[in-house]
């Protein structure tokens, strides 16, 4: 009972609309974070290691997604 009880609390909050919101927004912070980490380690090691590159972003990605997403998700317009 209490996991029907949480699905019909939150099925509101789970829009379509929401869901690309949530996901723009931590693809967005995960791109922008591995382009820093890549800038990082360009400026401190004179190169960038294309497979570390690659996982880092990745990383960035899913945390993103995971973290700035629902924050995202929950915003209403006024």
């Amino acid at each position: 009972m209490t996991a029907f009880a949480v699905t019909a609390r939150l099925a509101p909050l789970l829009t379509r609309a929401a869901l690309t919101r949530a996901l723009v927004a931590g693809t967005a912070w995960g791109l922008v974070m591995g382009a820093g980490c890549a800038a990082m380690a360009l400026r401190d090691c004179g190169g960038i290691c294309v497979a570390d590159a690659a996982l880092t972003t990745a990383i960035s990605i899913v945390a993103g997604i995971l973290t700035i997403g629902p924050v995202a998700a929950s915003g209403r317009r006024a």
